[in-house]
């Protein structure tokens, strides 16, 4: 048995070492004969940016609440006017169950009123407002801002009710009825409210639960004439206790960002300029203002930006790592081994059917492997025009227009 492994593997081996030659000489010589490969381009962008760090500041306040059982009348990022309910404190269980009713009594109750009201609108003042209330709906939906939701629902359910009252007689008598019964309700359940206590907004603003602790530490105030050891004392702060408040009001929509730069960079942000930065902890840019540029100081220097925009993306950022993107281009990404110059122009061959085809190209930007490109054709007459999913022609060989690549 010994003898014939050992003859066994005296043949196998130099035969499969024999095979792996054959088949290396083989697509050497198929590459010799077959000199082109071909990769597909797409758009794609090239940016120059700083990596930094920062923090977000916003005017604040942290909203105070009672001891006892606590029910938000709020939804996050709802807008609240000053003096209007934020939540309701109760006393036990009992005020809690009874607050789900009484809101549904009071809120039918209101559109009945509304309804059988001879005041309200007729006609087609009727029409007009009942057909903007339902565009706002579409609005909202359309924008995924639902902040005012619940206000817009029950507006156009009002003026659908007053609609139904003046078309139908016997609807009219139903709503008049029903509207007598239940404001007794809504009297009744009024009695078990003494035990509550509601909590306001001592000033407008958007309604928040997210609580940091930086609320009162942190303000627009504290970024006037930073400088960069200043901003960097921000990360010793010690947060506050948010145990005692239900959540906090933004008083004012327009948020900051404070980062440190770069002293060589002071030359180049100024006030009012567009900024774009990528907020790693969003995975999104947002476009911001440059608000303020500090004094350089030990190399450094504090950029201050603003927005009045993405207050929902921005609502929860605080100490951030980010992005600066400085500039941006937009193009055709392309391998830097198929760039060719033919016939004095920059560009590229693309596969068309059989043959190559010359399409040129204006160079946007560069890294170490491509080119980030556009086309560049002479005239507008002129079709030789790259596009994002074309085949770009890689090729050790001379090539040419008309060229049989395939």
């Amino acid at each position: 048995m010994k003898k014939q492994g050992a003859t066994f593997q005296k043949i196998i081996v130099p035969a499969v070492i024999v095979a792996i030659v054959v088949y290396l000489i083989f697509s050497a010589w198929n590459g010799l004969r077959d000199p082109y490969s071909f990769v597909i381009v797409y758009a794609d962008t090239m940016e120059e940016s700083i990596d930094t760090e920062g923090w977000v500041v916003r005017s604040e306040e942290p909203v105070k609440g009672g001891g006892g059982l606590v029910q938000l009348k709020r939804n996050e990022g709802e807008k609240v006017a000053e003096g209007a309910a934020i939540a309701m404190v109760y006393e036990d269980e009992e005020y809690v169950d009874n607050q789900e009713e009484l809101l549904r009594t009071k809120s039918d109750l209101t559109a009945l009123q509304y309804a059988t009201y001879d005041g309200s609108p007729a006609g087609a003042t009727l029409e007009d407002q009942m057909m903007s209330a339902l565009s706002e709906l579409r609005a909202a939906s359309s924008s995924g801002d639902y902040s005012n939701l619940s206000e817009e629902t029950e507006t156009y359910r009002k003026l659908v009710l007053r609609r139904e009252f003046l078309v139908s007689s016997e609807a009219a008598a139903e709503m008049s009825q029903a509207a007598t019964e239940l404001y007794q309700t809504y009297e009744s359940l009024q009695s078990y409210q003494s035990g509550a206590t509601e909590i306001t907004a001592a000033r407008s603003g958007m309604f928040s639960s997210h609580l940091d602790g930086y609320e009162t530490l942190l303000s627009p105030k504290s970024l006037i004439g930073l400088l960069p050891e200043e901003l960097e004392a921000f990360s010793e702060l010690t947060p506050l206790s948010a145990e005692d408040s239900l959540g906090k009001l933004v008083t004012n929509p327009v948020w900051y960002f404070a980062a440190i730069l770069p002293g060589q960079y002071s030359h180049e942000l100024s006030p009012g300029q567009t900024a774009s930065i990528y907020f790693d902890s969003i995975s999104k840019t947002l476009v911001m203002e440059v608000d303020s540029v500090g004094e350089v100081q030990d190399g450094q220097v504090v950029a201050v930006f603003r927005s009045a925009q993405d207050e929902h993306e921005a609502g929860e950022l605080r100490q951030e790592s980010c992005r600066l993107i400085l500039e941006s281009e937009e193009g055709i990404l392309i391998p830097k081994e198929a760039l060719r110059v033919y016939e004095g122009e920059n560009g590229v061959f693309v596969s068309s059917g059989y043959n190559a085809a010359f399409r040129p190209v204006k160079i946007l930007a560069e890294n170490d492997d491509y080119y980030l490109v556009k086309p560049n054709p002479k005239n507008e007459n002129d079709t030789r025009i790259l596009r994002s999913g074309d085949e770009v022609v890689l090729a050790s060989a001379e090539l040419y227009d008309g060229k049989v690549v395939h």
